[in-house]
């Protein structure tokens, strides 16, 4: 995969918008990512990840870092990224999800995160002014565009990362790491955890299959249990059963035959038994049921004997009582006559009764009533003369009647109307108090508005001062942070020269040494020859004046200490170079981000940034209490006026109401006057009317109940005359005398039908045919055959029982029987299923006979893929490192307390020709070692992700650490990778590294916070 460019906006401490051109810094296949420390070097590489795949590179960080502290609330946060694949050109635009400030109102709300993705044409030049216009687009959901370009790019996030941009840090905690930790990283990276979860999805299908044959023994037992109690064993043929099916378990091949020959030697008997049972209770229900039935035929004949003898009995004591019942009947008859005729005798009284009292009563009406009702003028009937008065009364009262209840409402209609204009007056007080109150309204709502446009004019300025106190912090943070920086400085420089002073002094002893020795080396020569020996410098074998060793002469031994004494005083040197150079550059970089602003001015601006932002705090506390007192305000003016045109309408319409009113009781109190004429008032008068019909209804209502009562009389009369000429009575007299109270009546009836019931039921059962045909001399022995069919049922249902037993036990037998063999059944096959489950536990989890070497499956294929890693890492250190390391997988446990092996690691050091810690390396060795073990890495991870051409790599940092000459052996073997048509991204801030490589991304900070960047290339 090759980058081609990147443009972000408003993303980290860039605050502005930025276009990296890859394709430029491509031509030389090696470009240095420098700049400060926390200047934005790692925000383009989080950006490029984020672009794919929608998260930073760290799995530790959070997208929110992205958005820029610097960005103004409208300018949008992207990062918008093109690449090529083998498939083709891509564009992919996202924006993260961050805090904005509302566009309406304070405080601020969520912007989503947004993803587009486009595929441009084969070869596309990347104009940004046409760059919008072109490609296919490929949507813009989260989820499909993740998929989409994990597609496109073969890798997902966590594979990227390890081969695209080489984290240095985390290689060197691979290379040091505990096997423990280091299997980790490796699972994380191969994506292995598929292998653990087989493991353990074997070990805990071993544990089910264990437990499922328990369970299958234990129910077995129980079965074999059920069986015994079902069969009622003796305890040695509990026992019995119990050991032979224990037998057949153990053998286990041949289970379910065993135990199946076990129960059926139990059941086979059970079964024969309750046949003989079932036998033999068939046998004794046939004697029981003959012995039953010549019982009931017994019990019949000795029920007929006895009901003869009783109704023959019977018979004679009705025939003795035939007098008796004659003279009954007649008593009967002359009584139910009399009861005919007495409701007629008791009419009759009534009537007369009746008769007497409407007489009284209309004596009594013409008496109450006045004179002119009950008297009539002469020749005129007593009835029309009181209905001509009462019906005139009753006129006069129905005409005076609504003026009556007129008259009576009259004081409270002057009350009311009294009430009405008290009323009309307190409308008119309160129309003037609300119009007092309305007139000084607008002048308030005038201050308060005023005072609230006063405090969202200083609520608005809010993040300004936010801003410019957090500038103004970061100015003061600078100067705490020059000031420090400078006086490490200041150590930092005396430090180096006393490293110079101590790398020159060991120079030039060591120059000195070297040049003592050449002088004193004829002497050393000399020393060690003897006559006949070659000169090694002329080859003559005579030596007549051979020079004399000095006593102080400078030995070999000496002149490499020397040496080495100077190696580290030049090494001392360098390290205080470097971090001379580095406390000088940040020195630099804060002296340009504080400018001219001194630190009395940065603190001043702090103060009164803080003053501006607290002061704009309480504005916005003001905001949220004068914008609802305003609102409050307005709804009260509003409830007010509203309250007043209520109360005018009101006034309007009470006054409307209070005149027609008026006029009404004018004309009642006049029709009032003239409704009571002589009479005080017109309920006096109207009084009298309603007297006066009163007494003329009663009058008439006496004279009806007077006539009805002569013709109730007189009907009454005529019913009892024709009644007792139809029952035989002469007079009334006789029938009162045939009357008898009705308990005689009932009494009598009763006797008479109770003789003819008896009478008749005695000559129906004689007749009976059953009765009838018995002989006289019939006998029959009733207790006899009673016993016979007692004894036949004890019988009967002592073999019904015993059968019932039998059949019972060998039922429950075989039901238990049943449960055994399918019990053993289920554990057969429990047992054959658990044996390869269990086989295959262990030898995935790194036991068993067959896994010699104790590792897991999951460590397993670690192995083979760390084995790759070291072959891959192993070519590239070999030329890093002269061919002195090479890195070897070791199955020794680096610790005792350790689960697993095959995941150890040595550094070989062919120079001693041992085995090393990797913990022990230098700093330096630590790195190179480190960079090719990621390099091999990568390697690897492309090749498992099918052989993906990784066209960009970003290598971290970790180059101040190397000297020269391993330096540039790290960059001849990246200059290997460019020349494989990688283009390789070196962060670094290595002096030496921006002198080696000219294209570049410089990225600085600026005095204002922000972080700019620029391109070099070409």
């Amino acid at each position: 995969m090759h980058l081609r460019s990147l443009t972000v906006q408003a993303i980290g401490p860039f605050a502005g918008r930025h276009t990296v051109d890859f394709d430029a810094l491509g031509q030389s296949g090696l470009f240095l990512l420098e700049g400060p420390t926390g200047s934005g070097k790692s925000t383009l590489i989080d950006a490029i990840v984020f672009a794919l795949y929608g998260k930073v590179a760290s799995s530790e960080a959070s997208e929110e870092r992205l958005r820029s502290a610097y960005a103004a609330d409208d300018v949008e946060s992207v990062v918008d990224l093109v690449f090529e694949v083998p498939a083709g050109v891509y564009r992919v635009r996202r924006t993260p999800a961050y805090q904005r400030a509302k566009r309406r109102g304070s405080g601020t709300t969520t912007a989503n995160a947004t993803v587009k993705a486009w595929r441009l044409p084969a070869g596309v030049e990347l104009d940004p002014s046409t760059l919008d216009t072109l490609g296919v687009p490929l949507g813009n959901r989260l989820d499909e565009i993740g998929t989409e370009i994990q597609k496109a790019v073969g890798l997902d996030r966590t594979q990227f990362v390890q081969t695209i941009v080489l984290p240095q840090g985390e290689f060197a905690h691979f290379l040091r790491a505990k096997p423990e930790e280091r299997r980790g990283l490796l699972q994380e990276i191969f994506g292995t955890e598929v292998y653990d979860r087989l493991a353990q999805r074997l070990a805990e299908m071993r544990r089910e299959g264990d437990r499922a044959c328990v369970t299958a023994r234990a129910e077995l037992a129980s079965a074999s249990s059920q069986l015994v109690g079902a069969a009622r064993l003796t305890s040695e043929d509990a026992a019995e059963v119990r050991a032979a099916i224990d037998a057949a378990v153990l053998r286990s091949e041949g289970l379910v035959a065993g135990v199946q020959t076990v129960v059926a030697a139990r059941t086979d008997g059970l079964l024969r038994l309750a046949e003989t049972a079932r036998a033999a209770a068939t046998t004794a229900e046939e004697a029981r049921r003959h012995a039953r039935a010549l019982l009931d035929q017994v019990t019949a004949t000795d029920a007929l004997l006895t009901r003869r003898s009783a109704l023959r009995t019977e018979r004679a004591a009705l025939d003795a009582a035939a007098d008796t019942n004659a003279e009954a009947v007649l008593r009967l008859t002359a009584a139910r006559a009399a009861q005919a005729v007495r409701p007629l005798l008791v009419g009759l009284e009534r009537a007369e009764t009746a008769l007497d009292g409407a007489r009284k009563a209309l004596r009594a009406a013409l008496d109450a009533a006045p004179e002119d009702i009950a008297v009539p003028p002469a020749g005129t009937a007593l009835r029309a003369h009181v209905q001509a008065t009462g019906r005139v009364a009753v006129e006069e009262a129905a005409a005076l009647a609504r003026l009556v209840d007129v008259e009576a409402g009259l004081e409270a209609r002057r009350r009311t109307v009294r009430d009405a204009r008290h009323a009309i007056d307190d409308l008119v007080a309160a129309i003037t108090a609300d119009d007092v109150w309305l007139g000084a309204r607008p002048a308030a709502r005038t201050t308060l508005l005023t005072e609230l446009e006063a405090a969202r004019t200083r609520a608005a300025r809010r993040a300004d001062h936010e801003a410019a106190l957090a500038s103004a912090s970061e100015l003061v943070a600078a100067h705490r942070e020059l000031v420090a920086t400078e006086t490490s400085l200041a150590a930092a420089v005396e430090a180096r020269a006393a490293a110079a002073t101590v790398a020159t002094a060991a120079l030039d002893r060591e120059r000195d040494l070297r040049a003592a020795r050449i002088a004193g080396l004829a002497g050393e020569i000399a020393a060690g020859l003897d006559d006949g020996d070659p000169c090694p410098v002329c080859g003559s074998a005579v030596h007549p004046a051979k020079a004399v060793l000095d006593a102080d002469h400078v030995s070999a031994e000496r002149v490499d200490r020397a040496e080495a004494d100077r190696a580290r005083a030049e090494a001392g040197l360098r390290e205080a170079a470097e971090r001379c150079s580095g406390l000088t550059e940040r020195v630099d970089a804060l002296r340009s981000r504080v400018g001219q602003v001194t630190a009395d001015d940065a603190g001043q601006r702090t103060a009164v940034a803080r003053g501006a932002l607290d002061e704009a705090r309480a504005a916005e506390a003001a905001v949220a209490r004068l914008a609802p007192a305003l609102d409050g305000f307005d709804a009260q003016t509003h409830d007010r006026e509203t309250e007043r045109s209520a109360t005018v309408a009101r006034l309007t319409g009470d006054r409307s109401v209070l005149e027609v009113t008026v006029l009404d009781l004018d004309a009642s109190e006049a029709g009032v006057v003239a409704g009571r004429g002589e009479h005080p008032t017109v309920a006096a008068r109207h009084a009298e009317l309603l007297g006066r019909s009163a007494a003329a209804a009663e009058v008439l209502e006496a004279l009806a109940e007077e006539e009805a009562a002569q013709d109730e009389w007189q009907r009454r009369r005529d019913e009892l005359t024709q009644g007792l000429a139809d029952h035989g009575f002469d007079s009334a007299g006789a029938a009162r005398s045939a009357t008898v109270d009705a308990e005689v009546l009932a009494e009598l009836d009763r006797i008479v039908t109770a003789y003819a019931s008896a009478l008749d039921r005695v000559a129906v059962g004689l007749a009976e045919p059953a009765v009838a045909e018995l002989a006289e001399d019939l006998a029959v022995d009733l207790d006899g055959t009673r016993s016979a069919e007692t004894l036949a049922r004890t019988r009967a249902e002592e073999a019904a029982g015993e059968a019932r037993v039998a059949t019972e036990r060998a039922a429950a037998a075989t039901a238990a029987a049943d449960e055994v063999l399918a019990a053993a059944v289920a554990l057969a096959g429990a047992v054959e299923a658990a044996g390869p489950v269990a086989r295959l536990a262990d030898l995935t989890g790194g036991g068993g006979g067959d896994n010699a070497r104790s590792l897991s499956l999951a460590t397993f294929v670690l192995v083979r893929r760390f084995e790759d890693v070291v072959a891959a890492a192993n070519e590239r250190l070999l030329l890093m490192s002269d061919g002195r390391y090479e890195l070897v997988r070791s199955d020794e446990k680096e610790d005792v307390r350790a689960r697993n092996t095959g995941l150890a690691m040595r550094v070989v050091d062919h120079v001693t020709g041992q085995p090393r810690d990797p913990r022990t390396l230098s700093g330096g060795e630590t790195f190179y070692v480190s960079l090719c073990l990621a390099l091999g890495m990568a390697d690897v991870v492309t090749a498992e992700a099918g052989g993906i051409d990784l066209g960009t790599l970003f290598v971290d940092e970790g180059f101040g650490s190397l000297d020269p000459h391993t330096l540039d052996t790290v960059l001849a073997e990246l200059g290997r990778l460019r020349a494989g048509g990688r283009v390789v991204g070196v962060v670094s801030h290595v002096e030496a590294l921006k002198q080696s490589i000219a294209d570049r991304i410089e990225i600085r900070p600026t005095a204002a916070g922000p972080s700019t960047l620029m391109v070099r290339a070409g």
